[in-house]
Protein backbone atom coordinates (compact mmCIF):
# COMPACT_ATOMS: atom_id res chain seq x y z
CA UNK A 1 0.00 0.00 0.00
CA UNK A 2 1.73 3.22 -1.21
CA UNK A 3 0.02 5.33 1.85
CA UNK A 4 2.52 3.31 4.19
CA UNK A 5 5.32 2.33 1.92
CA UNK A 6 6.02 4.36 -0.07
CA UNK A 7 8.44 7.71 1.31
CA UNK A 8 9.15 10.90 -0.68
CA UNK A 9 10.00 15.02 0.29
CA UNK A 10 6.77 16.41 1.32
CA UNK A 11 7.45 20.02 0.30
CA UNK A 12 5.63 22.57 1.65
CA UNK A 13 2.90 21.10 3.54
CA UNK A 14 5.72 20.21 6.31
CA UNK A 15 5.94 23.89 6.78
CA UNK A 16 3.07 22.81 8.84
CA UNK A 17 5.17 21.08 10.92
CA UNK A 18 7.92 23.47 11.29
CA UNK A 19 5.49 26.23 12.07
CA UNK A 20 4.60 23.95 15.12
CA UNK A 21 7.70 23.87 16.46
CA UNK A 22 8.17 27.22 16.29
CA UNK A 23 4.75 28.01 18.42
CA UNK A 24 5.98 25.23 21.02
CA UNK A 25 9.24 26.42 21.56
CA UNK A 26 7.84 29.82 23.05
CA UNK A 27 10.44 31.58 20.28
CA UNK A 28 7.99 32.57 17.90
CA UNK A 29 3.93 33.59 18.61
CA UNK A 30 1.71 34.05 15.64
CA UNK A 31 2.26 37.80 15.52
CA UNK A 32 5.80 37.55 15.27
CA UNK A 33 7.53 38.99 12.53
CA UNK A 34 10.88 38.97 9.74
CA UNK A 35 12.11 40.84 7.03
CA UNK A 36 11.92 38.63 3.86
CA UNK A 37 14.98 39.59 1.22
CA UNK A 38 13.87 36.31 -0.89
CA UNK A 39 17.05 34.90 -0.29
CA UNK A 40 18.63 32.81 2.91
CA UNK A 41 22.10 31.41 3.15
CA UNK A 42 22.58 29.04 5.38
CA UNK A 43 25.31 25.98 5.35
CA UNK A 44 26.72 26.54 2.07
CA UNK A 45 23.57 27.05 0.57
CA UNK A 46 21.24 29.72 -0.68
CA UNK A 47 17.53 28.94 0.02
CA UNK A 48 15.15 31.51 -2.29
CA UNK A 49 11.10 31.58 -2.28
CA UNK A 50 9.11 29.54 -4.83
CA UNK A 51 8.26 32.87 -6.47
CA UNK A 52 12.32 34.09 -6.32
CA UNK A 53 10.47 37.07 -4.80
CA UNK A 54 11.47 38.82 -1.34
CA UNK A 55 8.44 39.30 0.47
CA UNK A 56 9.45 41.81 2.71
CA UNK A 57 8.05 42.31 6.10
CA UNK A 58 6.02 39.41 7.14
CA UNK A 59 4.21 37.97 10.40
CA UNK A 60 3.58 33.99 10.74
CA UNK A 61 0.23 33.70 9.18
CA UNK A 62 2.21 35.84 5.93
CA UNK A 63 4.80 33.03 5.77
CA UNK A 64 2.18 30.11 5.63
CA UNK A 65 0.12 32.10 3.37
CA UNK A 66 2.45 32.92 1.02
CA UNK A 67 4.46 29.58 1.62
CA UNK A 68 7.88 31.03 2.03
CA UNK A 69 10.84 29.25 1.87
CA UNK A 70 13.15 31.79 3.57
CA UNK A 71 10.76 31.75 6.24
CA UNK A 72 10.33 28.23 7.47
CA UNK A 73 14.05 28.28 7.13
CA UNK A 74 14.17 31.64 9.69
CA UNK A 75 12.31 30.00 11.69
CA UNK A 76 14.04 26.32 12.13
CA UNK A 77 17.58 27.11 11.85
CA UNK A 78 16.50 30.03 14.77
CA UNK A 79 15.26 27.52 16.87
CA UNK A 80 18.69 24.92 16.10
CA UNK A 81 18.74 21.73 15.66
CA UNK A 82 17.93 19.93 18.69
CA UNK A 83 14.97 21.75 19.73
CA UNK A 84 13.86 21.12 15.90
CA UNK A 85 14.32 17.55 15.67
CA UNK A 86 12.94 16.92 19.19
CA UNK A 87 9.72 18.29 18.14
CA UNK A 88 9.63 16.67 14.60
CA UNK A 89 10.44 13.08 16.37
CA UNK A 90 7.83 13.91 18.96
CA UNK A 91 5.25 14.40 15.57
CA UNK A 92 6.73 10.44 14.29
CA UNK A 93 8.88 12.00 11.57
CA UNK A 94 11.63 9.36 10.55
CA UNK A 95 9.68 6.86 12.75
CA UNK A 96 7.07 3.68 11.93
CA UNK A 97 3.54 4.69 13.05
CA UNK A 98 3.06 0.56 13.46
CA UNK A 99 -0.13 1.11 11.49
CA UNK A 100 -1.68 -2.65 10.92
CA UNK A 101 -0.50 -3.52 7.75
CA UNK A 102 2.60 -4.92 6.62
CA UNK A 103 5.66 -3.29 4.13
CA UNK A 104 5.28 -0.05 6.64
CA UNK A 105 8.60 2.65 5.63
CA UNK A 106 10.06 4.33 8.39
CA UNK A 107 10.33 7.63 6.85
CA UNK A 108 14.07 9.15 6.97
CA UNK A 109 15.02 12.03 9.50
CA UNK A 110 18.83 13.14 9.91
CA UNK A 111 20.32 14.46 12.55
CA UNK A 112 23.43 15.83 13.83
CA UNK A 113 26.20 13.40 14.25
CA UNK A 114 24.56 11.08 11.02
CA UNK A 115 27.04 10.72 8.34
CA UNK A 116 24.39 12.06 5.68
CA UNK A 117 23.41 15.28 7.72
CA UNK A 118 25.12 18.85 6.76
CA UNK A 119 24.54 22.38 8.34
CA UNK A 120 22.29 22.78 5.19
CA UNK A 121 19.44 20.39 6.29
CA UNK A 122 18.64 21.94 8.89
CA UNK A 123 17.44 25.12 6.55
CA UNK A 124 15.94 22.84 3.85
CA UNK A 125 13.99 20.13 5.93
CA UNK A 126 12.03 23.28 7.41
CA UNK A 127 10.10 23.56 4.19
CA UNK A 128 10.14 19.89 3.25
CA UNK A 129 13.36 19.12 1.86
CA UNK A 130 15.92 16.64 2.03
CA UNK A 131 13.59 14.62 4.73
CA UNK A 132 11.60 11.78 3.52
CA UNK A 133 7.51 10.79 5.26
CA UNK A 134 4.89 8.20 4.12
CA UNK A 135 1.48 9.53 3.23
CA UNK A 136 0.87 7.73 6.93
CA UNK A 137 3.18 9.75 8.78
CA UNK A 138 2.34 13.32 7.07
CA UNK A 139 -1.44 12.45 7.70
CA UNK A 140 -0.48 10.95 11.73
CA UNK A 141 1.65 13.90 12.53
CA UNK A 142 -0.26 16.88 11.08
CA UNK A 143 -3.77 14.81 12.30
CA UNK A 144 -2.67 16.01 15.80
CA UNK A 145 -2.86 19.65 14.78
CA UNK A 146 -6.41 19.15 14.30
CA UNK A 147 -6.88 16.80 16.81
CA UNK A 148 -6.31 19.56 20.11
CA UNK A 149 -2.14 18.47 20.10
CA UNK A 150 -3.06 14.97 20.73
CA UNK A 151 -1.37 12.43 18.65
CA UNK A 152 -2.93 9.44 17.96
CA UNK A 153 -2.09 5.77 16.57
CA UNK A 154 -3.39 5.27 12.83
CA UNK A 155 -5.31 2.23 11.88
CA UNK A 156 -6.24 0.97 8.41
CA UNK A 157 -7.96 -1.68 10.06
CA UNK A 158 -11.66 -1.68 11.49
CA UNK A 159 -11.74 -5.16 13.30
CA UNK A 160 -10.98 -8.83 13.25
CA UNK A 161 -13.40 -11.30 12.75
CA UNK A 162 -12.62 -15.13 13.37
CA UNK A 163 -16.07 -17.08 13.51
CA UNK A 164 -18.15 -16.01 16.14
CA UNK A 165 -15.31 -13.36 17.77
CA UNK A 166 -14.61 -10.08 17.47
CA UNK A 167 -11.87 -8.10 17.90
CA UNK A 168 -12.12 -4.23 17.32
CA UNK A 169 -9.63 -1.72 17.03
CA UNK A 170 -9.29 0.60 20.12
CA UNK A 171 -8.00 4.39 20.22
CA UNK A 172 -4.52 4.53 21.44
CA UNK A 173 -3.05 8.16 22.28
CA UNK A 174 0.85 8.21 21.46
CA UNK A 175 1.65 12.16 22.64
CA UNK A 176 1.21 15.35 22.49
CA UNK A 177 3.76 16.86 20.44
CA UNK A 178 1.83 20.38 21.09
CA UNK A 179 -0.30 22.11 23.45
CA UNK A 180 -3.49 22.62 23.11
CA UNK A 181 -3.19 26.05 22.46
CA UNK A 182 -0.61 26.01 19.97
CA UNK A 183 -2.79 23.85 18.15
CA UNK A 184 -5.85 25.96 18.08
CA UNK A 185 -3.81 29.04 16.99
CA UNK A 186 -1.87 27.32 14.56
CA UNK A 187 -5.17 25.73 12.94
CA UNK A 188 -6.21 29.69 12.80
CA UNK A 189 -3.60 30.68 11.27
CA UNK A 190 -4.04 28.32 8.74
CA UNK A 191 -7.84 28.66 8.19
CA UNK A 192 -6.91 32.66 7.95
CA UNK A 193 -4.45 31.80 5.55
CA UNK A 194 -6.27 29.85 3.14
CA UNK A 195 -8.99 32.35 3.20
CA UNK A 196 -6.92 35.48 2.20
CA UNK A 197 -5.14 33.74 -0.71
CA UNK A 198 -9.47 32.33 -1.96
CA UNK A 199 -7.74 28.81 -1.91
CA UNK A 200 -8.85 26.95 -4.11
CA UNK A 201 -9.52 24.24 -1.58
CA UNK A 202 -12.01 26.25 0.02
CA UNK A 203 -15.48 24.97 0.44
CA UNK A 204 -18.52 26.94 0.77
CA UNK A 205 -20.54 27.16 4.27
CA UNK A 206 -17.57 25.09 6.09
CA UNK A 207 -14.70 26.54 8.01
CA UNK A 208 -11.44 24.37 6.78
CA UNK A 209 -7.43 24.15 7.55
CA UNK A 210 -4.71 23.42 5.23
CA UNK A 211 -1.71 23.80 3.48
CA UNK A 212 -0.36 23.68 0.26
CA UNK A 213 3.11 21.89 -1.09
CA UNK A 214 4.60 21.90 -4.33
CA UNK A 215 8.05 19.24 -3.97
CA UNK A 216 10.98 18.95 -6.29
CA UNK A 217 11.26 15.68 -6.76
CA UNK A 218 14.86 13.74 -6.12
CA UNK A 219 16.35 12.11 -8.63
CA UNK A 220 20.42 10.22 -8.46
CA UNK A 221 22.18 13.32 -9.46
CA UNK A 222 20.07 16.51 -8.07
CA UNK A 223 16.22 17.01 -8.55
CA UNK A 224 13.86 16.62 -11.44
CA UNK A 225 13.93 19.93 -13.56
CA UNK A 226 10.49 18.92 -15.49
CA UNK A 227 8.02 17.74 -12.38
CA UNK A 228 7.13 18.17 -9.24
CA UNK A 229 4.89 16.47 -6.66
CA UNK A 230 2.15 18.80 -5.72
CA UNK A 231 0.09 18.01 -2.76
CA UNK A 232 -2.53 19.50 0.21
CA UNK A 233 -3.43 18.53 3.46
CA UNK A 234 -6.68 19.95 5.38
CA UNK A 235 -8.90 19.23 8.01
CA UNK A 236 -12.28 20.89 8.99
CA UNK A 237 -15.05 21.79 10.50
CA UNK A 238 -12.29 23.18 12.43
CA UNK A 239 -14.66 24.07 15.00
CA UNK A 240 -15.39 20.27 15.78
CA UNK A 241 -12.89 18.19 12.77
CA UNK A 242 -14.27 14.77 11.76
CA UNK A 243 -12.12 14.49 8.62
CA UNK A 244 -8.38 14.98 7.54
CA UNK A 245 -7.90 14.64 3.74
CA UNK A 246 -4.14 14.53 2.15
CA UNK A 247 -4.23 14.67 -1.41
CA UNK A 248 -0.67 14.02 -3.34
CA UNK A 249 -0.33 14.33 -7.38
CA UNK A 250 3.01 12.78 -8.65
CA UNK A 251 3.93 15.30 -11.60
CA UNK A 252 0.51 16.31 -12.11
CA UNK A 253 0.34 17.68 -16.17
CA UNK A 254 -2.29 20.71 -15.84
CA UNK A 255 0.16 22.50 -13.99
CA UNK A 256 3.12 22.18 -11.35
CA UNK A 257 1.92 23.69 -8.28
CA UNK A 258 -0.08 22.45 -5.34
CA UNK A 259 -2.57 25.19 -5.31
CA UNK A 260 -4.05 25.02 -8.76
CA UNK A 261 -4.20 20.75 -8.68
CA UNK A 262 -4.30 19.78 -5.27
CA UNK A 263 -6.03 22.20 -3.55
CA UNK A 264 -8.86 22.61 -6.08
CA UNK A 265 -9.03 18.42 -6.07
CA UNK A 266 -9.24 18.33 -1.67
CA UNK A 267 -12.09 20.42 -2.43
CA UNK A 268 -13.94 18.15 -4.80
CA UNK A 269 -13.18 15.41 -2.26
CA UNK A 270 -14.68 17.39 0.69
CA UNK A 271 -17.80 18.28 -0.83
CA UNK A 272 -17.90 14.43 -1.38
CA UNK A 273 -17.19 13.81 2.33
CA UNK A 274 -19.56 16.34 3.69
CA UNK A 275 -22.08 14.41 2.30
CA UNK A 276 -21.02 11.29 2.92
CA UNK A 277 -20.33 11.72 6.61
CA UNK A 278 -23.50 14.18 7.19
CA UNK A 279 -21.75 16.87 8.48
CA UNK A 280 -24.44 19.94 7.45
CA UNK A 281 -22.70 23.94 6.35
CA UNK A 282 -21.69 26.04 9.50
CA UNK A 283 -25.10 27.58 9.02
CA UNK A 284 -27.28 24.91 9.59
CA UNK A 285 -25.29 23.66 12.30
CA UNK A 286 -25.06 26.49 14.23
CA UNK A 287 -29.27 26.81 13.77
CA UNK A 288 -29.61 23.32 14.82
CA UNK A 289 -27.02 24.04 17.77
CA UNK A 290 -29.47 26.86 18.46
CA UNK A 291 -32.71 25.07 18.96
CA UNK A 292 -31.11 21.98 21.19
Amino acid sequence: NPAVSEQFEPGSVFKILTMAAALESGVFSRYSTYYDTGKFEYGGIVIQNWDNKAHELQDMTGLLAHSLNVGAATLSTTLGPKRYYDLLTAFGIGRLTHVDIAGEATGHLKRPGDPDWHDADLATNAFGQGVAVTGMQLLTAVSAVANDGVIMQPHLLREIRDGDAVYTVQQQVLGRPISVDVAHTLTEMLVTSLESESSHALVEGYRLAGKTGTAQIPMPYGYDQDNTMASFIGWGPVEDPQFIVYVKLDAPMFSQWGSTTAAPTFSKMVERLVIHLEIPPEEIRNRLAANE
